[in-house]
């Protein structure tokens, strides 16, 4: 949504899952955050070369139309966006695709289905701001 105030902190939630995706977003919006939507590979590159650097990215490890190996490369060749903190979304625990994008790059990863609290507790350990307080505390 783009009416949020200026001093929201941002972040960038790349998901093809139009469920998760509004989940996300609703729970980010409901702790302070100004979101911005991407459901594959393409117009996440859209969105990062017309954006400002994010605060954070949450990236799914399976989009249709690209891997989410190639968007950490991305970003971390994008000026400004290299030092954007990325949180992984996957359906695998484990497996090469993850310890590829911690080794890459990636903070942290989530394992879907996650919590609105396990999100939570994520975000605010990795983003390079914390979301800002507006004294609501939906934890």
């Amino acid at each position: 949504m783009t009416d949020q105030p200026d001093n929201r902190p941002t972040v960038l939630i790349v998901e093809d899952h139009d469920e998760m995706a509004t989940m996300m977003r609703r729970i980010l919006e409901e702790d302070g955050w100004t979101v911005h939507r991407a459901a594959d590979g393409k117009g996440a590159k859209e969105l990062i070369g017309r954006l400002a650097p994010t605060a954070l990215v949450t990236l799914d490890i399976g989009l249709p139309d690209t891997k989410g190996e190639d968007l950490i490369l991305h970003l971390k060749d994008t000026p400004g966006w290299k030092r954007v903190p990325i949180v992984m979304v996957t359906a695998k625990p484990k497996g090469k695709d993850v310890n590829w994008a911690i080794k890459t790059g990636a903070k942290a990863y989530l394992v879907k289905p996650f919590t609105a609290e396990e999100l939570r507790d994520c975000v605010r350990r990795v983003a390079r701001k914390p979301a800002a307080s507006h004294g609501k505390n939906n934890v």
